[in-house]
């Protein structure tokens, strides 16, 4: 553990990088249907976008892990955040659909570096006083990245157009490089003995692509295939952790502790519920709705402004109440937003849609802090590298899981054609079939995190 200088000057570092991420995802999502439009591409080559990045970044969290332990989880970070800005500023070149999907893919390696390590180290910093409050502060920096997203991106798209957004967010993650190089230890160190999982490494990257290509040609036999193919794969991974003499995943972390276990499902569950709230709220405000970019921005704006004053908050929570409790606290209120947007119409007014998305901002946000603290304090420090690839690998593997499935609605519902003006009804009802699911799915986040709460103290109890 550093001093408190170093260990500041190292939060900062880390915060900025999970800005400089999320700043490019949110605004993204807003610049969604200036892509479709220019490139012509369907709703569901549009969902690839997200998709994409998302099952690249989740493929590689583990294997990007084991790389960390073997050359430094500060050069690991260094890296990807390097990566990540040199593809930012490449993006922009893309002349067709598919060319822009492939670097989005490469952009979510470099984001795979970055995330999988940046909890690790924190967790390095913050051995046990101050670590919630480190991670609140690292997660209001993540919620001012989509806070600024939707607003900044929206006049980027109105008044440059969407290149412009992978122009500027590139900028930070150069900044970032550069604190990297100054606060953290970036200097490769080569460990000895330490193997690699290949097998296990490819099932999981199988898995991810086939999934999400899958899911987005599900109108297709062949679409069908590759998700069930994606999905035997992914079982196929964990069936084979359980036996590899060197896994990706340790999976005697989860047998016999219920906190990590139950709280790691429920990470996955709660991001797969409300991480497309924001991509289909973009396009209900300018495809059904008719708005510019830069007002829809606006609008989306309320729901990480919401995450921004909620995860900073929910740091003192927990360090004053259970985690468990504040943990299903946010996932209540995250249901109960995403079941108001079930009420969406062809018309919606202003206080509507704010509900929706303060209601889905807070919930994540106080959610987001309290189960992260509790999976990190289910493990002991050796498995803090492992403790955080699992935190960001359910996170971001239920944002493919929950993009995967809108793609799938948009491709059944929707069909192979532009999203536009036209298209609008069939998009109202592909978007109403998505908000019940997700509302459904978030539910049963709630039952399952009670359940690891009472897990817990029984294993409490058992001590």
């Amino acid at each position: 553990m550093g001093t408190m200088d170093e260990r500041t000057a190292g939060l900062y570092t880390i915060t900025l990088s999970q800005f400089a991420l999320v700043f490019m995802l949110s605004a993204v999502a807003v610049a969604v249907p200036a892509l479709g439009q220019e490139f012509g591409a369907s709703a569901s080559r549009l969902g690839l976008v997200e998709s994409g990045y998302i099952s690249a970044a989740a493929m590689l969290f583990l294997p990007v892990t084991r790389l960390a332990d073997k050359i430094g989880r500060g050069a690991t970070f260094a890296g990807g955040i390097l990566f990540f800005a040199l593809i930012s500023f490449i993006l922009p070149l893309s002349k067709s659909i598919d060319q822009f999907i492939v670097l989005r893919i490469f952009q979510g390696c470099g984001g795979a570096m970055m995330i999988s390590t940046g909890l690790a180290i924190l967790a390095d910093l913050y051995p046990t006083k101050g670590r919630a409050k480190a991670l609140g502060f690292a997660s209001a920096g993540v919620y001012l990245g989509l806070s600024a997203g939707p607003w900044l991106g929206g006049i980027i798209v109105t008044h440059l157009g969407w290149r412009w957004i992978f122009y500027g967010g590139a900028f930070p993650c150069l900044l970032g490089f550069f604190l990297a190089l100054k606060t953290l230890p970036v200097r490769p160190v080569i460990a000895r003995g330490v193997r690699f999982d290949w097998p296990g490494a490819i099932f999981c990257a199988m898995g991810m692509i086939m999934v999400s290509q899958g899911g987005s040609h599900l109108q297709d036999r062949g679409g069908i295939v590759l998700l069930a193919g994606g999905l035997i794969a992914l079982a196929s991974f964990v069936l084979w952790e359980k036996y590899a003499k060197a896994p990706l995943l340790n999976m005697t972390l989860f047998s016999g502790n219920p906190a990590f276990s139950f709280g790691s499902a429920v990470q996955f569950i709660s991001y797969a519920a409300t991480f497309g709230v924001t991509f289909l709220l973009s396009l209900y405000l300018q495809v059904a709705q008719g708005m510019t970019a830069s007002h829809a921005g606006i609008i989306l704006m309320a729901q990480p402004v919401v995450q921004v004053i909620f995860s900073l908050i929910s740091g003192n929570w927990c360090e004053r109440w259970p985690a468990h409790h504040i943990a299903t606290l946010g996932m209540s209120l995250a249901t109960l937003g995403l079941g108001g947007a079930i009420l969406l119409g062809p018309q919606a007014s202003l206080p509507h849609l704010l509900a929706i998305l303060a209601l889905c901002g807070a919930g994540s946000a106080i959610f987001a802090t309290a189960n992260t603290a509790i999976i990190m304090g289910a493990v002991r420090p050796e498995f803090y590298g492992v403790a955080s690839a699992v935190v960001a690998g359910a996170r971001t593997t239920g944002m493919t899981f929950g993009l995967v499935f809108i793609s799938g609605m948009f491709a059944l519902i929707i069909g192979p054609v532009a999203l536009n003006a036209e298209s609008a009804p069939r998009f109202l009802s592909a978007m109403h079939h998505c908000f019940i699911v997700l509302t459904l799915v978030s539910a049963s986040g709630i039952a399952l995190s009670q359940k690891a709460r009472l897990g817990q103290k029984k294993e409490q109890m058992l001590e």
